[in-house]
């Protein structure tokens, strides 16, 4: 057998391409004049030998692409949407006109003067001035001059001056001393210093007053002490 024939026979065993020599020489068919002997074609397909599948390396399949999402007409309906303003809604501010109450706890010292647009309630130890648009209670001994829309001594002592637009109440535990001018005033208490009362005064049977007194009308219950001088704005005009 020639060289060119063994290079056919090693290419038909490894890739099954050529001819088989070996028919030549059984008394086959004579050598192609090609360098690849030419194959005749048959309707069988003849599979590569076994070394020849091995020898070619595996076949990797790349994974499919991810399908692209459904489109989405409605947000709404969707598993996820864009956050809407809803979703951020901030709680609406206090409005100006609404104020919340200023208060000092027992055990806090505060010297100098408060601007309150509220309510204030002291419990602690104040010494200064108190200017509030709304109602002051007091639960301690306090110094200070006070202006304001209301007041209530509960079991408190003032000194300094007091001036109300409204109402002023004060139980039997407490006391001032300093002038005080209101509106109306309830008084279980003891005052030292002068009563300016534009409608109505009333003294309960505990109550104590040294200094003159002015009110448009006046309520003394059985056992109040009055020292100084009562005059009664009816009575001016």
């Amino acid at each position: 057998m020639s060289k060119k024939n063994n290079f056919g026979r090693a290419i038909y065993d490894i890739f099954g391409v050529g001819k088989d020599d070996s028919e030549d020489e059984l008394g086959g068919e004579a050598e192609s004049s090609d360098f690849f002997p030419v194959r005749e074609e048959t309707s069988d397909f003849v599979p590569p030998p076994a070394q020849a599948r091995e020898a070619q390396p595996p076949r990797r399949e790349s994974a499919p692409p991810p399908p692209p999402p459904p489109p989405v007409s409605d947000p709404a309906a969707s598993d996820w949407s864009m956050p809407m303003l809803d979703d951020y809604r901030v709680e609406r501010a206090i409005p100006v006109h609404s104020y919340e109450g200023t208060y000092l706890a027992a055990g806090t010292m505060f010297r100098g003067t408060l601007t309150a647009r509220g309510d204030v309630e002291i419990a602690g130890d104040f010494e200064g001035e108190i200017i509030a648009k709304g109602k002051i209670t007091l639960h301690s001994d306090i110094t200070s001059k006070i202006t304001a829309l209301g007041l209530a001594l509960v079991g408190s002592n003032l000194e300094g001056d007091v001036e109300i637009t409204g109402d002023v109440s004060m139980n039997d535990q407490s006391s001032i001393v300093g002038n005080v001018r209101a509106e109306n005033m309830v008084c279980s208490g003891k005052i030292k210093g002068d009563l300016d009362i534009q409608d109505n005064l009333v003294l309960d049977g505990t109550a104590e007053v040294d200094g003159s007194i002015k009110a448009d009308t006046m309520s003394v219950a059985r056992g109040a002490k009055i020292t100084g001088s009562v005059e009664m704005h009816n009575m001016r005009k």
